[in-house]
């Protein structure tokens, strides 16, 4: 049986004191476990998180997309265009020293919060094979887990799928990894693929937007529990939690696996500083989903646990 470095920690108060871990709980809103503060913000990077910090974050995990640095020249032009990110890394090897260095270099100078670095990857490079250089360079992966949209919407038996494939892969890259927005991924999908064949999006059913299929939820619960993968709850939920028909999918979908005890990450997923324009507040939704502070703050525990343990104060 897999047993999270952090449900021990609960057990034992007093090793949470002597590797510095905070005894009390991160509150939701105080935890952005996806900030992108690599080619796609804005800002420079003192700029960019004083504007995280802010808004009352205190432990972020930095990433960026790991597919961005794999760009030629001609498709780096073409994305810029109608952007306003500047040239900040280079693409490939070099690309990730540059970034992970300004990862590195806002952890040894603020001392206002935690930070934790990441590549985010897109899932299809489970099938396809990963790049290993870059990732004994972070202390985390998030998977990309995508709209793909006019394809097949991400659903529980794709879910399961990854789940297994992370799981193996963890057992080469000893790092915790995050399931990234899989239940707002299929309503984008389920949406924009409606108002594509002209169906009004607001037709669509709480049973066609349920991710899970009877069973499901059982098998991934059985997959995550006690293991270092956590599913994200995105911003983007308080967004479609406004709509009664998405927020008792979501609700649906999402509670049940908080029961059967698998641990979630909230994070703001900000690419920009547009993403601001919205109120960071968690809280409003994942109550009714069951993500509570003691279900997202493992990932932050066993992260500080391993960072202890390599002799890293921050």
């Amino acid at each position: 049986m897999r047993v999270s470095v952090g449900l021990l920690l609960l057990a034992a108060p007093a090793l949470l004191a002597a590797q510095s871990i905070p005894d009390a709980w991160f509150e939701l809103r105080e935890m952005d476990m996806h900030l992108h503060a690599g080619l796609e913000r804005e800002l420079d990077m003192k700029s960019w998180i004083d504007l995280s910090v802010r808004d009352g974050r205190k432990v972020f995990v930095l990433l960026d997309h790991l597919e961005l640095y794999r760009k030629s020249a001609a498709e780096l032009d073409l994305w810029r265009k109608g952007r306003k990110f500047d040239g900040m890394y280079p693409m490939g090897p070099e690309g990730h020293r540059a970034l992970m260095a300004d990862f590195d270099k806002v952890a040894a100078q603020r001392q206002d919060a935690i930070f934790f670095k990441a590549w985010e990857v897109y899932e299809g490079e489970l099938d396809t094979g990963i790049e290993p250089a870059p990732m004994g360079m972070v202390d985390l992966i998030g998977w990309h887990i995508s709209p793909n949209n006019g394809r097949e919407a991400p659903n529980g038996r794709k879910t399961i799928e990854r789940a297994k494939q992370i799981l193996e892969l963890q057992k080469k890259i000893r790092v915790p990894m995050i399931l990234f927005h899989p239940f707002t991924m299929r309503i984008e999908n389920l949406q924009r693929t409606a108002q594509a064949a002209g169906r009004d999006p607001k037709s669509l059913t709480v049973a066609e937007y349920r991710y899970f299929q009877p069973g499901e939820q059982e098998q991934l619960a059985r997959l995550l529990r006690g293991s270092s993968v956590y599913v994200e709850i995105s911003h983007s939920t308080g967004r479609y939690f406004e709509d009664p028909v998405c927020r008792e999918a979501l609700i649906a979908d999402t509670k049940p696996l908080a029961d059967m005890g698998v641990q979630f990450t909230v994070s703001t997923d900000a690419h920009g500083a547009r993403s601001f324009d919205r109120a960071f507040e968690p809280k409003r939704y994942c109550d009714a989903l069951g993500v509570t502070a003691q279900n997202t703050n493992t990932l932050v525990r066993d992260l500080l646990v391993m960072r202890a343990k390599r002799g890293i104060k921050r």
